[in-house]
């Protein structure tokens, strides 16, 4: 295993080194189907889980599994809890009233590892951390249902600690998460729904552009610059990142894709090795 940083995330398309999952139990049933779709199978979901692990591991990234707990279904979508930055780790604070406590849990764990806690996202403040994103010099934000002002106030002195010019974007209707749409490939190379996504965040990124119809396959996890895991049922999009000579992961993540989540939403990075 590589020797990690002595940073933890610099940018999110550095080559992962760590991160942190949560396998989904029987409580992921409840997730919100997207339309046209009924509720994700638990124990397929388990499934797929382990495969998606296992792809990480291949590519060397060292895994830290927290236990699944039955008081938390979504926990599985563990990158909403906490956004890592180049110092340590920002814990959020999700609205939902079924996720509270998740964000307790996985400080409790990355605590207990050594991980430095910067800090907290305080009420009024609601933070999902897929709707925030490393960027080398600038932090890029988006307002959504999720993450409010109060919040990205916050956000602007976490980042200015941490020698970051917090930028926001603007999400379209349809997309409920930065995440969701836009995610780093390489230093100034972003996959992304432009219809989805815009703002001065974005400037000097190039975009390789994905249509609306494939926009679940933005969602996408970088595990090295130009190269990511994807649901291997994002075919459209597997052969769009290839023409622009980004390598595909491609893994089965059905149900999760049944609950409007992409790979990104199923790993929370602790350690990136910083970009070249």
């Amino acid at each position: 295993m590589e020797r990690p940083t002595t940073e933890c995330v610099t940018h999110e398309a550095g080559r992962l080194q760590s991160v942190l999952v949560i396998p989904p139990d029987a409580g992921f049933e409840r997730a919100k189907a997207v339309k046209g779709e009924g509720p994700p199978i638990a124990a397929r979901a388990a499934d797929e889980h382990r495969v998606f692990v296992q792809t990480l591991k291949s590519n060397r990234v060292d895994v830290v599994e927290l236990p699944a707990d039955a008081r938390f279904g979504l926990a599985t979508l563990v990158r909403s809890t906490a956004l890592v930055l180049p110092g340590g780790v920002l814990i959020g604070r999700l609205t939902d009233a079924e996720r509270r406590g998740e964000e307790d849990a996985v400080r409790a764990l990355l605590e207990q590892r050594g991980m430095p806690i910067l800090g907290v996202i305080e009420g009024p403040g609601a933070f999902d951390a897929r709707d925030a994103v490393v960027l080398g010099d600038r932090l890029v934000v988006a307002k959504t249902a999720s993450t409010n002002a109060f919040a990205v106030e916050q956000l602007t002195r976490f980042a200015g600690a941490a020698g970051l010019d917090l930028r926001e974007v603007t999400l379209a209707r349809g997309a409920a998460h930065l995440g969701e749409v836009f995610s780093p490939v390489d230093a100034r190379l972003a996959v992304a729904v432009p219809k989805l996504v815009s703002g001065p965040g974005l400037e000097g990124i190039e975009i390789v552009a994905l249509p609306p119809e494939l926009a679940p396959a933005a969602g996408c996890l970088t595990l090295a610059p130009r190269l990511v895991v994807m649901d291997l049922r994002n075919a459209g999009a597997c052969a769009i990142l290839k023409r622009a000579k980004i390598a595909v992961e491609a893994v089965d993540l059905y149900d999760f894709a049944r609950a409007g989540a992409g790979p990104s939403a199923l790993a929370l990075p602790l350690r990136r090795a910083p970009l070249r």
